[in-house]
């Protein structure tokens, strides 16, 4: 059974190959490929904090199943 309580979760931010200047963000399962959002943010904070938005949507989905 997996560890309760350390979520299986990880934030990756870096800069657009698509948009120079700008950022994307993804968020990646352990064992899962790395996938990168379609939106891209103006700074590496703006991205970083969208990223941790989503982040806590899916811990807690991951607690409720893990209940």
């Amino acid at each position: 059974m997996a560890d309760r309580n350390h979520h299986p979760y990880s934030i990756d931010v870096r800069p657009c190959w698509r948009r120079p200047g700008r950022f994307v963000c993804s968020i990646v399962e352990k064992g899962e490929p790395r996938r990168y959002g379609a939106q891209s943010y103006a700074t590496f904070d703006e991205a970083r904090r969208a990223a941790q938005t989503r982040l806590r949507q899916l811990v807690f989905e991951w607690q409720l199943v893990g209940s």
